[in-house]
């Protein structure tokens, strides 16, 4: 039997599904199937914002692809030339396009990399979803104003939905570039879902209010930005066959471990607050909306640490090195709880990194974001913190306890991103004393640097 080839992959008949379409483009990761009649010779193309498009005006995604699929597209042939084909390529604004021999069948699929450089589909080893086009929602939050900047830096063009509560700030500098829009707007409105996701081929769902403390000040709150409104994007992703969504969750689903267990993804779940609890209800939503089409991604994330371009003190690292710096003093509630971290940037590259692994290996599944490496006790964090300001004083008040107390296994994330380097706990001290002295007027304590304090003014614009 003669091996098949890559392209394969991407070659359907006119007789099948708008969404069964949609899967082979999925998973063939060039946004593009070619359809053949049964004697394999080329009837036309269809790309996943065909699709998009035609469920917009209103088609069924139960429609037969030949309704809504391309005749007039371009192609080359097996003998055209290389740099002619480079430039249809780059003046039609194409993905790319079939290679035919003389009996219009094809043989191959022509891509560019970002050097303009030809590929021949057939001689990728690694087919990754080749995405384009991202929505970050929650773009200008602690997590995404450093993930856009990096998905901008990779060459993405990036679509930002947020409500900017805490200013625009993290985002005033994107202003006027080409690669991004910017959308302000409110997750639990179907219509500022709808619009930014118009124009993207996979989502990145950040935008919640987040923090124990700051999910308890308002719980029917919570519950409409944290539960409803997830439920809204990821019913407005499955019906415009948007099938790679990437949701944050939070480690902070596991509660408490007994006897120190290392938790993993298939440990249950233990929330003791409602920011907690709000992410498994999340999950399990995402979990029952799932297809063979629709195929989210959950992260959950550790506790975060680092700089971003938009600071927060509400985080125990980045807090308790802003009181050393500051105060000189370091205090610490209790202090033998366990707890999983993980830097900023370093979620940012873990994102990237599931958005560009095939569907196949990420969809539809959990993964923890962190290292094992940085699971420490909140005391061993304060020793680190004295080590890097020695000038500051530890005060340990035992007499109010943070129940969480859990360390997290990292090893099913690893094996499928294979990141090398996570920048350590006494790095991000560094770091972030760095950042202050370098901005010696900041207040950390402001408001805007503080989910919970600024939730729990009367004005806020929740």
């Amino acid at each position: 039997m003669a091996k098949k080839k890559n392209i394969d992959m991407i070659i359907i008949k006119g007789n099948i599904t708008l969404k069964e379409s949609m899967r082979v483009i999925d998973n063939g990761g060039v946004h593009t199937a070619l359809i053949v009649d049964n004697d394999k010779k080329m009837r036309g193309i269809i790309t996943d914002g065909d699709i998009k498009r035609a469920i917009q005006r209103g088609v069924d995604c139960a429609e037969m692809v030949d309704k809504v699929m391309n005749r007039e597209y371009k192609h080359a042939f097996v003998k055209s030339n290389v740099e002619k084909v480079k430039s249809i390529i780059i003046d039609n604004f194409i993905t790319g396009m079939p290679l035919l021999d003389e009996h219009m069948h094809p043989v191959d699929f022509l891509l560019l990399d970002r050097n303009k450089q030809l590929l021949y589909y057939n001689k990728r080893k690694r087919l990754e979803h080749r995405l384009q086009k991202v929505l970050v929602i929650g773009g200008g939050g602690y997590i995404g104003s450093v993930l856009v900047r990096k998905l901008l830096k990779k060459g993405y063009k990036v679509t930002i939905l947020d409500k900017f509560i805490y200013g625009k700030e993290s985002v005033a500098d994107l202003k006027g570039n080409p690669n991004v829009r910017i959308i302000e707007g409110d997750t639990r409105h179907i219509e500022d879902v709808s619009n930014a996701i118009s124009d993207a081929d996979s989502v990145v769902h950040l935008a919640e209010l987040v923090g124990d403390p700051a999910a308890a000040l308002n719980p029917q709150l919570t519950q409409q930005v944290n539960y409803l409104a997830t439920r809204i994007i990821a019913g407005v992703c499955k019906y415009y066959q948007i099938n790679r969504l990437v949701y944050a969750s939070s480690c902070s689903v596991y509660g408490a471990s007994k006897n120190n267990q290392l938790l993993d993804e298939s440990s249950t779940p233990n929330p003791i607050s409602l920011y907690a609890k709000m992410k498994v209800a999340s999950e399990d939503a995402l979990k029952e909306l799932q297809d063979q089409n629709f195929q989210p991604t959950i992260l959950r994330f550790a506790t975060l640490f680092g700089v971003s371009n938009r600071p927060r003190f509400d985080l125990v690292i980045n807090t308790l090195t802003a009181k050393a710096v500051k105060e000189k003093k370091i205090t610490i509630f209790g202090g033998n709880q366990w707890r999983p971290n993980v830097h900023v940037a370093d979620v940012a590259s873990s994102i990237i990194a599931i958005l560009e692994a095939p569907i196949s290996v990420v969809g539809g599944q959990v993964f923890n974001v962190g290292s094992e490496s940085n699971n420490y006790t909140i005391n061993k964090i304060g020793e680190m913190i004295k080590s890097a300001v020695p000038e500051a004083e530890i005060i340990n008040d035992e007499c109010k306890q943070d129940m969480r107390d859990y360390k997290v296994s990292f090893s099913k994330l690893n094996k499928v991103i294979n990141k090398k380097k996570w920048i350590s706990i006494a790095e991000g001290i560094k770091e972030i004393k760095k950042f202050l002295q370098k901005h010696p007027k900041l207040n950390y304590q402001d408001r805007k640097y503080s989910n919970i304090k600024f939730l729990g003014e009367e004005n806020n614009p929740i």
